[in-house]
């Protein structure tokens, strides 16, 4: 851990404790008008933090040279922060002085020289804004304290601080935003259940934002009305194309014509765009994240039918393969979706280190809306259509149901891949959803009967359409619940960009809420065109009941209906917020010794705590409880693992009795000194009685600290070896990591195909030897091990908390059973 400094100035006359931000300064120029040899040397980001100034970050071992280096041209100065709240204090080159009454000008003047400062400003009487020179000698900190403590030519110091405003979120004012209550809980129709939102009001004023307008979704469709506007706000459209056979025509061509990205009667791809991303502009709707940016492909179509081959869709694969975060599908087919094996590898590829950041694409598919499995064997007829053939004068025909028993998806289980069925505004499963295996999370949509021959609760999404009145009421499908998921992702990106798209992926999952209405719906009734409907079976055994059950997978519980729960944007932002930026941990830990306190003996007493977490203190506080009959013979101290010392109480309440007491900055300020040094290791309480006659006991002492996790580290494996057939011997795959911190975080990205995934046993060992176990012959006669791991939602890896990162970590895969065999594909190691 780098060494904390510390240092101190004034503020409104109280003595105020600062840190210096390690790997940072201030430079008095704008990023854009740093020298250009200037420039070249920083290796870092310069952000500008001012009207006239920018930070600057680099290397922390070349802080100190490339500061030297800025001075020769500019004005620079260390960056701080105030160490009891890590809050930035942006001083700049200018303090507000206010002198002592009935100064002369000329003493004025005098005082400006001795310290080599511009009269900036004249601000009241005897107030007076003064620049600093290159002359002066010093930066404004040590000015301020200089002034303060030894000129009484000088009543009062302040700095000029620059303030960052963050303005808080205003919700949109788009007229037809009342209707959507997929993304909030204010709708008043009585067909809408508060729990059936994704909560994306919510997220947005968790993060302050609508997401950032550098993160992409991709959403191929039928095609978008570019012009619509909704979509007008700057660099809504990260790009575009659209296919003429097998040519797919981009923004880039000379000759693409935006025109053609849309055409009379297509409008879902158009409605889809706007379930994403539709601006905040006043104008007609809101998206789920306005802020994003979109990137729509146009296969050609004819009504609701898309014109897809395998080609096609690997030549819209390789366009957006370095352009988005998020690809958005809202088509399927059933009873089979059997693409060519160059598709499925591109895709799992793309999830894994494709994408606009490198980090991998989340892909999400819509589920379809068949009330019919997806993936899944039947041991009888399953209806997958809705029975009735529509004319082109719009007249419906009754033709029957078509039915199949088999099922089959091949991208059900790529952990890459999602697939997202409907919930109805009534918080329950949206009738036509299709259901079971593969299902992976859920979204708010309409409702409606699969077969119409019955009227259902439930309210459609109000979003943007191609047709003039430019706003529709009645979208729905699982085509209108897989953009909202898009959206959502978009904004958990926005939240914490580090993440890759497994990680999106898990964590929507795992954050999807529960709370649902698990009530089914009738049988299909007779009618006089189909007097026996005993077709009707679906969601058949055993996936007839919604109820989440217990899995085997971190993501936690699984519902054939709702996948693992409806998608909800503000626990997953607020996930994202606490995994990425908001690393900071708050930990409390306890000593109850019950030790007396020696009357008259300066050897005293001493309580000793180990803390096993690692981490940077941002904040420290101690709590200390002693019986005592005289606290004025007490004197005690808490020493920190580095043996620095900080006296808590010396000598002081006289003949009070007890001291129970929280010392936190303002009672202790020397536990300032501790901030930004590391928590683990052996903390000390020393308490001792100086003086006769009154004895005591230390009690209890308690440590609370908020830690700021090490950042994390992340290496990947593709070896693509293959398991041996019942062979305890298995294989072994090592990554090597450099850094070296104690392990606080562990977490394990498995990509593992394997036709019987009870003949596994899953091994990560550390450098040390340490070992745990992630899975031991688990999950029956499921297929492959694909997911995410970590420490909370696999308690077995807690056995590597603790240890040294440096070394090689090894996966061992072995199998235990004859027949089945695998391949370990992929394997991610994150440690924090």
């Amino acid at each position: 851990m780098a060494r904390s400094y510390t240092t101190y100035t004034y503020r409104r006359g109280k003595k105020l404790k600062l840190r210096k931000r390690k790997g940072e300064f201030v430079v008095r120029r704008l990023p854009g008008a740093l020298p250009e040899p200037l420039a070249q040397a920083l290796a870092g980001e310069a952000e500008q933090l001012s009207s006239a100034s920018s930070r600057v970050s680099v290397a922390e071992d070349r802080l100190d040279d490339l500061m030297r280096e800025v001075r020769a041209g500019a004005v620079a100065h260390h960056a701080y922060e105030d160490a009891a709240t890590g809050r930035e204090f942006l001083i700049s080159d200018r303090i507000i002085a206010t002198l002592a009454p009935g100064l002369s000008a000329e003493q004025v003047g005098a005082l400006a020289g001795d310290y080599a400062l511009e009269i900036a400003a004249k601000l009241d009487t005897d107030t007076y804004l003064f620049r600093l020179t290159d002359a002066t000698g010093m930066n404004p900190v040590k000015l301020v304290v200089k002034l303060t403590e030894k000129d009484d030519r000088v009543r009062s110091v302040e700095h000029d601080l620059n303030h960052r405003i963050n303005t808080a979120v205003t919700l949109p004012t788009d007229p037809r935003y009342r209707d959507q209550w997929h993304l909030h809980q204010h709708h008043a129709s009585v067909q809408f259940d508060p729990r059936a939102s994704a909560r994306c009001e919510q997220a947005w004023q968790r993060m302050d934002g609508f997401g950032e307008p550098a993160v992409v979704v991709g959403v191929s469709d039928d095609g978008c009305l570019l012009s619509h506007g909704d979509f007008n706000s700057p660099g809504k459209f990260a790009g575009w194309g659209y296919f003429e056979g097998f040519n797919l025509k981009t923004v880039g061509d000379f000759d693409a014509d935006p025109a053609a990205m849309y055409e009379s009667g297509s409008n879902h791809g158009t409605a889809c765009c706007g379930v994403i991303g539709a601006a905040t502009n006043g104008q007609m709707v809101v998206g789920a994240a306005p802020g994003c940016a979109l990137l729509p492909i146009k296969w050609e179509s004819s009504g609701p039918s898309l014109f897809i081959s395998d080609v096609k869709l690997l030549i819209a694969l390789d366009y957006i393969a370095d352009k988005v975060d998020v690809f958005s599908n809202s088509w399927s087919s059933v009873p089979e979706s059997d693409w060519a094996q160059p598709v499925v590898d591109k895709i799992e590829r793309l999830s894994r280190d494709g994408g606009r950041r490198g980090k991998g694409i989340v892909f999400l598919w819509a589920a379809g809306n068949d009330n019919c499995p997806i993936n899944h064997q039947a041991d009888q007829d399953l209806p997958y259509t809705t029975g009735w053939r529509v004319h082109s004068d719009g007249t419906a025909t009754w033709v029957g149901v078509a039915t199949a028993r088999d099922f089959f998806n091949d991208l059900a289980d790529l952990p890459g891949v999602m697939h997202v069925a409907a919930s109805a505004s009534t918080a329950q499963r949206s009738h036509y959803s299709n259901y079971g295996p593969g299902i992976d999370i859920c979204a708010p949509s309409s409702n409606g009967h699969a077969y119409h021959r019955m009227l259902l609760d439930g309210l459609g999404v109000t979003t943007t359409t191609g047709t003039a009145a430019r706003v529709r009421a009645d979208f729905g499908g699982t085509s209108s619940a897989t953009p909202l998921v898009a959206g959502v992702a978009a904004l958990v990106i926005s939240a914490n960009p580090q993440l890759g798209a497994w990680e999106v992926i898990s964590l929507l999952k795992r954050t999807a809420s529960k709370d649902l209405d698990m009530t089914g719906y009738p049988r299909t009734p007779a009618a006089s065109f189909d007097p026996d409907t005993s077709w009707d079976v679906s969601p058949v055994a055993p996936f007839d009941s919604g109820a989440f059950q217990q899995t085997a997978v971190p993501e936690g519980s699984w519902s054939p209906w709702f996948g693992h729960g409806r998608v909800d944007a503000l626990d997953a932002v607020s996930e994202a917020l606490r995994l990425g930026g908001e690393r900071t941990e708050q930990l409390r830990f306890e000593r109850a010794d019950g030790l007396e306190i020696p009357d008259a003996d300066p050897t005293g007493v001493v309580s000793r705590m180990s803390v096993q977490q690692a981490g940077r203190i941002e904040s420290l506080a101690v709590d200390v409880n002693i019986t005592h009959t005289y606290i004025g013979d007490l004197e005690v101290v808490l020493v920190a693992p580095d043996g620095r010392r900080v006296v808590l109480h010396k000598r002081e309440g006289g003949r009070t009795d007890d001291l129970i007491q929280r010392y936190g900055l303002a009672e202790a300020p020397a536990l300032g000194d501790l901030l930004g040094g590391e928590i683990r290791g052996v903390w000390t309480l020393e308490v001792t009685d100086l003086a006769r006659r009154d004895i005591g006991r230390l009690n209890r002492w308690a440590l609370e600290a908020a830690v700021q996790r090490d950042s994390e580290i992340r290496l990947a494996s593709s070896p693509a070896l293959a398991i041996p057939d019942n062979d305890p011997q298995g294989i072994a795959d090592r990554i090597r990591v450099d850094q070296d911190i104690r392990v606080a975080q562990v977490r394990l990205e498995l990509d593992i195909s394997h036709t019987w995934r009870n003949d596994l046993v899953v091994e990560l060992q550390a450098p040390s030897g340490t070992s745990a176990r992630v899975s031991d012959r688990e999950g029956g006669s499921a297929h492959d091990i694909r997911g995410s791991f970590d420490n909370a939602s696999e308690p077995r890896l807690a056995a590597l908390l603790g240890e040294s990162s440096r070394g090689v970590w090894t996966l061992k895969v072995s199998d235990h059973a004859g027949r089945d065999v695998g391949k370990l594909n992929h394997w991610e190691l994150a440690l924090g």
